[in-house]
Formats: C-alpha cells, structure tokens, sequence
C-alpha cells in the first residue's frame, strides 16, 4: 500500500490541512491507506467523511478516532468539523490531522486520480452495457499468468467504487483491471479521467440503463466516452461484431490505436484500414466447454488455441479480448492461451451448481437483453437431453424497451426448447402474454409471481430428480434464494450443511 503524505493529499484536493501545534513541521507524518467505512477502517488510516442519501460520514468521526484514524478529511462548512478544528488546533486533542474540503466525495475521487499518477501499473478499462465483469475476470487471468495482477472486486464500478479500487492498489502491483459502469450521463467519461487508462475494452453497446440514458445512440456516446480520459499512447480495444461500434470508429475515429475482436466473417471489412483484429476458427461448444483457435492478423503465422470450461459463444470475445491485451503487453500468447482452461466464472454468472439429481446454472447476478439471450442459449449445450426448467425474473432498467426484449426473451425460451417456464416480476407480464399467444408457450408455462417468495412454493412443485434448471433475473429479484431452496431440497445432506 502507499504512503499518502499530507502534502500530496492537499495538492491532489486543493484542501487545508489543519494539524495540532507540535505537529505541524513533522515532515514524517504520513498516512497509511484511505478507507471510507469504520467498519474496516485500521489504525493508521485516512477516513474520508463521503455522504450519501441515507448516511452522512461526518456523523463517525469520533468513531473513527477511536479507531485510530490519522486524518480525516472533511467538509470545512459542515457544522459539526467547527468544533474539530478547534480542538485540533488547541492541540488539547491528542489526535488526527484534519484535511478540509469543499466536497468529500469530490476529493475521494481527487485523490484516486492523484494516487493514480503515481501507480507504475498499466490501469485496463473494461466498459460496456453487458459482459464487463466476465471480460474483466477472463483479462485477469491470462494476464495475472505471468504479471503481478489485481482487479476490482465484486462491483466496484462506479465513482465510489473506482476510486476505492485504485486507492487499495499495492505500489508493486503491474497490471490493474478496472471495470467502468455508468448510472447517469458523463459518469464513463468522468471515470475515465480519475483512472486514466492505458487500455480500454467496449465489449458491447446494448440497452443497459435504457430508462436513464435514452437512445441506443446515447448509450453509444456514453462508452465510447472512455476515450476522454485515457493517456495519449493508450490503447482501444472494440468489440469488431458490434455494428454501433464499427459505425463509431468510421465516422468519428478516435485519435489513439484502435484494436478489435471479431467473428471470421467480419475480418476483412474491419482490416480494411489496416486495423489489427483478434478472431476465432473451429469453434466447438458443448457440455464440456468452449474451445477454439484464435488468430490475429498481427501475427499471421501463430494460432492459440483457446480451451474453456463454460460454455457458450458469449466467451468467445472474452477470451478474444483477454488475447489482445496480453500481446499488448508483450506477454508470452501461448501461455496465455493455456491458462484459460482454468478460468472460472464469478458467483452468479453462469455458475453450474450439482444439486444431487439436480443441475442449477446460476446466472442471476444481473440481466440485460444480451445476457439473457446468452444464458438460454448456453443451457441449450449444457442440458442436452435434460429436461429443462426457466426461472426467469425480469429485466429492469429498460425504458421503453421493457416490452419488446421481454417478448424476445419468450420467443427464445421457445427456441431453445424450455420444457417448463416459470416467470417472476412485473416486467416478465410481457413474456408471459407472448407465451400465451401460441400453443407452444401456453404448454410450457408454469406459472407468473411478483416476487420470488411467491413463486418458490411452484417452482418447488415443478423441478424434478435430473432436470437442468436456469435462474436469470435482475439481481433486484433475488434469485439466489432458488438455488438455495433447491439446495436444500435436493442435495445429499453432507453437502446441504457444509457452508
């Protein structure tokens, strides 16, 4: 971890430091990390009083103290720090320095971007609307290989979660992997300038936050934002399959190399200005994994070839992009490609979870129109001849197209030969009406509820001994509580108690 010093934490912030009078010429005086949480702050620390619509920092601050805190950095116009900085001042204290600012979450973000300038490690950006995290954990290990390696954990995507990242990163750390999500408009590009990427991965444009940000072509301008921030020698990575993206980089290219992955077919159109592409031949998807050679263009004679144990043709770009990063970096491509075989998805993205006679793909992390379709197409390899059973809850976030990609989720459900459907929440009434519009859905209906407590009792009823089971929702629907009664119901003992 670094040492923040007082001084660099003033210039990074534009705050006033405000020490106690013995204090004030220690030219030691350094803090050791920045946390934002009592909860695991250390002794030692900086504690930054970030606010929030349901809990406000400055209300912790003795709590931090206590705790050990060094710093704390602070709204100068919050009525409670008046009384901070006098008793700081009088020295009477016997405690922190304080770091005065105009806007805590301003300077926690202030201080990632300045923190950045001084990490060694090539920052990689994965953005786009699905895909993010699996292209980020498949990146990080191939890289993670033959390269000291961190990413992000969990969903620490946004301006909070971004700068936390960058803030707990080890200055012997070579390679970070970020992943970069938008809730509102200049969000992507506003992180883009705290990270400052010499990477940046587009996976795909879709209809994620939909509701929030409009048109698909604004969804478009808000990832190719990620441009904005990065360092003039960076290096873009563009999904190539992707004809919003493709569009993108003909009529409004950006000014720093530009690299993409793509399917076979649509390799001679985009090396048509001499770009480098990364693409896959002999692809082979069944219950045991997802395999295929990859190729570039930027080393004609080599091939790799790429071995996974999940399926699904989702993972192609993935690995693809994971590829393109390590020649990036220079890394040894066959060990790269080797390592693949030991990749695992994270919990609730297409996880396969043996329940005893019971097979449960766990993919209800989060939903979106692209993720959907993948994961039904995926059970489609996995179940083979097993019965097969959708639990599926809605999509949210979506707008005005919440109707249309339900639809579609019902029609694919059809084609990919869902035995039994059981849906779940408000928007899935959509794909519950389309069901009914043909003999074939209305056989394999099972039933509508607003909320998984209402539909486990059916849903219970409904999965046999040997059936392949998917969940697919919004995280908001909680679907992991299915796989946890299924768990319970069906799995040998030994395995329902361990934890």
């Amino acid at each position: 971890m670094g040492r923040f010093l007082p001084s660099q934490m003033m210039q990074w912030t534009g705050g006033t430091i405000v020490r106690e009078p013995r204090h004030e010429n220690d030219t030691d005086r350094f803090y050791k990390s920045i946390s934002t949480d009592t909860r695991s702050l250390q002794a030692g620390e900086a504690f930054v009083a970030l606010r929030g619509d349901h809990f406000d920092g400055h209300r912790f601050l003795d709590e931090a103290v206590r705790l050990g805190a060094q710093l704390l950095v602070v709204e100068k116009d919050e009525p409670l720090v008046k009384k901070w900085i006098e008793d700081v001042k009088s020295g009477e204290l016997n405690g922190p320095d304080l770091l005065l600012v105009d806007d805590t979450l301003q300077a926690y973000q202030d201080l990632a971007a300045g923190y950045r300038k001084m990490l060694s490690c090539s920052v990689i950006a994965v953005t786009g609307s699905v895909g993010k995290t699996t292209s980020r954990n498949m990146i990080c290990q191939m890289v993670q290989s033959q390269l000291t390696s961190e990413q992000s954990e969990g969903n620490l995507n946004n301006e909070i979660g971004l700068s936390e990242t960058l803030l707990s990163t080890e200055a012997e750390t070579q390679v970070l992997l970020t992943e970069v999500a938008m809730d509102r408009p200049g969000e992507i590009e506003q992180l883009s300038k705290i990270a400052r990427p010499d990477i940046s991965i587009i996976t795909q444009v879709g209809f994620s936050h939909a509701e929030y940000l409009g048109t698909i072509r604004d969804i478009l301008k808000e990832k190719t934002s990620i441009v904005k921030g990065m360092k003039d020698n960076g290096l873009l990575i563009l999904n190539g399959d992707d004809p919003l993206l493709e569009e993108w980089y003909i009529t409004d290219p950006p000014t720093l190399p530009v690299w993409f992955v793509a399917c076979k077919e649509n390799i001679s159109h985009l090396e048509r200005d001499g770009s480098p592409v990364f693409w896959w031949e002999d692809l082979v998807i069944d219950k045991n994994g997802t395999s295929f050679i990859a190729r570039s263009n930027l080393a004609p004679d080599e091939k790799w070839q790429i071995s996974l144990p999940v399926a699904g043709e989702h993972y192609v770009n993935t690995a693809l992009f994971g590829l393109a990063v390590a020649y990036a970096l220079g890394l040894d491509m066959d060990e790269a490609a080797a390592s693949t075989l030991n990749f695992e998805n994270l919990d609730g993205r297409q996880q396969v979870l043996n329940f005893g006679p019971v097979t449960v793909m766990n993919d209800a992390y989060n939903a979106s129109p692209e993720s959907y379709l993948a994961a039904l197409e995926a059970v489609d390899f996995m179940a083979e001849e097993r019965r097969r059973v959708l639990i599926l809850g809605g999509m949210r976030e979506l707008g005005r197209y919440t109707k249309g990609v339900h639809e579609t989720a019902a029609r694919q459900a059809l084609t990919n030969n869902f035995d039994r459907i059981i849906l779940i929440g408000q928007e899935t009434e959509y794909t519950k009406n389309k069901l009914m519009q043909s003999e074939a859905g209305r056989n394999v209906f099972a039933g509508w509820y607003t909320t998984v407590d209402d539909a486990l009792p059916r849903i219970l009823q409904e999965v046999k001994a040997g059936d392949y089971v998917l969940l697919k929702a919004s995280r908001y629907y909680h679907l992991e509580r299915v796989a946890e009664a299924l768990k319970r119901m069906f799995a040998p003992e030994k395995e329902r108690t361990q934890e």
